[in-house]
């Protein structure tokens, strides 16, 4: 019986991977509220420096029951009115800024896609004639191509933006588990490998050129698992097992390491997902410490958000984090089955 709901989980999402298109529509900038949200970080009187805008426990946030394409397929493939596939264990994101939502879903072996703006949701599940596995890593390109990386099948897929497969990209036999991936200005693909405990370096033409740290970098990663690139192209990767973030240079030199172990502020119980702010600040998740924790270019800490629970706001063992061009902090909260979008209030959103 378990084989039989496997089969038709995997027939629905196949199926409903084929119903969008690309995303032409762009989310009003008012529509990322929900008005009713009031969360703020730091509490009043301080001034707020992030808001929650909102929270998504899975399509019936975003479709229309009665008009959604997905709730129609959903029906007929279910026999049970709103019957959706939510989030099962959400991971990485990546997003447009315009509303367009890609969630990594390992333990569902696909990949989410949620279009705020069209309030349409699809899915990738397949890789060519491949079951996608366990799928973690997701990045955009410029021209809206998709990466995806798979930890289970040790590859790298590129789609492009109705969903189709375009190539495998060619590991050279290297990749043994890749996760977490990001871009670089020059179209660069930076893949973490957790079990080859390296970080490798696809160029803008997919082909494999090389590994990021250079001779300089004496330690050894271990366990790296996701990885971000700021505005001058200098890279953070979370060395998962050193409970450390490690800084590069756009040449691929080291910089310096971010954090160590323990439960204290600006340190880390179990780092997950990073990213990079507007004004390079970096974002570093703690699934053990249900926050994300921000810090300044020089490795002070300016504030942490969040704590484990439930409610809004707060998260159980999460695992993603990425931050659009306008600054809206996408979570992944991975045992609460959802995810929250936050906005960092920086100097030009309060002007």
């Amino acid at each position: 019986m378990r084989n039989c709901s496997r089969i038709k989980l995997l027939l629905l999402l196949v199926l409903a991977s084929a119903l969008w298109g690309c995303a032409e529509a762009k989310l009003d900038a008012a529509a990322w509220q929900d008005k009713r949200l009031n969360v703020v970080w730091p509490l009043q009187p301080e001034r707020p420096r992030f808001k929650l805008l909102r929270v998504i426990d899975g399509p019936a946030d975003v479709v229309d029951s009665e008009k959604g394409t997905i709730g129609k397929l959903f029906d007929f493939m279910l026999g049970e009115k709103s019957e959706y596939v939510g989030f099962y264990t959400p991971q990485c994101l990546a997003a447009d800024g315009n509303g367009l939502i890609f969630i990594a879903d390992p333990s569902l072996g696909a990949v989410h896609r949620y279009d705020l703006a069209s309030r349409t949701v699809g899915f990738i599940a397949q890789a060519g004639s491949r079951p996608l596995a366990s799928p973690v890593g997701v990045v955009l390109d410029r021209d809206g191509n998709l990466y995806i990386t798979d930890a289970q099948l040790a590859a790298v897929f590129k789609f492009d933006q109705e969903g189709k497969l375009l190539k495998e990209l060619d590991g050279k036999g290297k990749l043994r588990r890749p996760a977490g991936i990001a871009l670089n200005s020059k179209g660069d693909k930076l893949v973490a490998d957790i079990l080859a405990n390296k970080v490798f370096v696809f160029d803008r033409d997919d082909v494999l050129k090389g590994e990021l740290p250079g001779p300089d970098f004496i330690e050894t990663f271990n366990m790296p698992t996701y990885v971000a690139v700021d505005s001058a192209d200098n890279v953070y990767v979370t060395d998962s097992m050193n409970f450390k973030v490690r800084v590069f240079d756009a040449n691929g030199r080291y910089v310096r390491s971010q954090g160590q172990i323990g439960d204290s502020p600006g340190s880390f119980a179990r780092p997950k997902g990073i990213a990079v702010d507007s004004d390079r600040n970096l974002y570093v998740l703690d699934s053990i410490l249900g926050n994300f924790q921000v810090f300044n270019q020089l490795g002070q800490l300016l504030i942490y958000v969040g704590q484990e629970g439930s409610r809004p706001g707060e998260l159980m063992l999460p695992s993603g984090i990425f931050i659009d061009r306008d600054d809206r902090v996408y979570v992944s909260d991975t045992f609460n089955h959802r995810i929250q979008i936050y906005q960092y209030l920086n100097e030009k959103v309060h002007k």
